[in-house]
């Protein structure tokens, strides 16, 4: 007991600065003795010799006086050698290995040890954790391995060090609350809930330079120009992007194919009924179209005249041959060759709209092109 006393003494004097105190209960295997197994308590006490090492000592005695077969209890002091592999965390695996002495009521099996394990501690509350090890333990005298399991508390009665700064703390600003602090942002004032790169700057995913929150065109082909809105260019407005337009400047209102190349030009001309003359309103279609033949003169178009479906057919079939001539007419006398003209009248045939109304009847009398390649 005065050993034990002594131990006790030296190891909180050692430890006072910086103190962790835990006690256990545990079950092991001594197979130097009669009994094959035997309960202990175990009380430990360590200090830091850095951030994840520990110096610990240690004090266990057997509990096992009810057992009849058990003829001889220990009592053993350890200092080991903590190393935690994670700090400032609830969990906290760590390895131990060092060594001490062993005390027993048969004399002749006093010896020096050896130990070696792993263990857990996890914090219930605070500065309380709960621990958990398995050993194994080396005795010098009869050569004989041990090994135990056990697990218990531990409190941490140090507190943790404040170093002060004799510089004084700069207020670490973000003002746009992109996670980015003020002086490493690069693009400040980021509207809320944007996500944005290291830099501070909003994500740009397509590379556009139309960031992610803006772009209505996500994905844009790398070297494409775009517009503020991230959607590449259509110059001529015909629905295809000039990076796929194979039939540039096309005119407005010409249907196009996939290739952005006209099948199809509607002079949204609307005639009088029974008449075939061009009100001068509608010029300026006629002109456009002419311009564009004659910067394509590889193109041919068929000058298609319609009409509704009152009265008779042939009759409006004579009727849509003169629309048709009309504005073919007025385009070669706006200067574009004959050669790429030919015109044809369908009279009612291949209605765009429904004859049962006067607003149908309207759109179906008309005049269109059909580009030829």
């Amino acid at each position: 007991m005065k050993r034990i006393l002594a131990l006790s003494v030296i190891a909180v004097s050692v430890f006072a600065v910086d103190l962790q105190v835990g006690a256990g209960y545990g079950r092991g295997g001594l197979r130097n003795f009669d009994a094959k197994k035997y309960n202990f308590a175990n009380f430990r006490m360590s200090t830091h010799l850095n951030k994840k090492n520990l110096l610990r000592f240690e004090l266990e005695k057997s509990t096992n006086y009810d057992f009849s077969t058990f003829k001889n209890n220990f009592t053993r002091a350890l200092l080991n050698i903590e190393h935690d592999f994670i700090k400032d965390s609830k969990f906290t695996p760590y390895v131990f290995i060092g060594g001490g002495y062993q005390w027993v009521s048969d004399d002749k099996y006093n010896a020096l040890l050896a130990d070696i394990g792993l263990g857990a501690k996890y914090e219930i509350y605070k500065n309380l954790s709960f621990f958990v090890e398995a050993k194994g333990t080396r005795d010098y005298e009869i050569y004989k391995n041990n090994y135990a399991f056990l697990g218990g508390l531990e409190y941490d009665f140090g507190e943790k060090k404040v170093i002060e700064s004799k510089e004084p703390v700069k207020e670490i600003i973000d003002s746009d609350g992109d996670g980015v602090v003020d002086n490493l942002d690069r693009c400040p004032n980021t509207p809320k809930g944007v996500r944005v790169d290291k830099f501070g700057c909003a994500l740009d995913s397509d590379k556009d330079r139309v960031p992610d929150y803006l772009d209505k065109c996500p994905n844009t082909p790398k070297g494409v120009k775009v517009d503020k809105l991230g959607c590449p260019i259509d110059s001529d407005g015909d629905g295809v992007p000039d990076y796929l337009d194979k039939c540039p400047n096309t005119p407005k209102g010409m249907k196009v194919d996939k290739n952005g190349c006209g099948v199809c030009f509607n002079f949204d001309i609307t005639f009088d009924t029974n008449s075939a003359k061009i009100k001068p309103e509608f010029l300026p279609k006629i002109k456009k179209f002419a311009a564009f033949l004659k910067s394509h003169p590889e193109i041919k178009a068929e000058i298609q005249g319609y009409t509704d479906n009152i009265g008779n057919f042939d009759y409006n079939v004579i009727l849509s041959q003169k629309r048709a001539k009309a504005v073919y007419e007025m385009l070669i006398k706006l200067g574009v060759n004959k050669n790429q003209l030919t015109w044809a009248g369908y009279g009612p045939n291949n209605p765009v709209a429904s004859n049962e109304t006067s607003e149908g009847r309207v759109k179906n009398r008309r005049v269109v092109a059909r580009l030829i390649y």
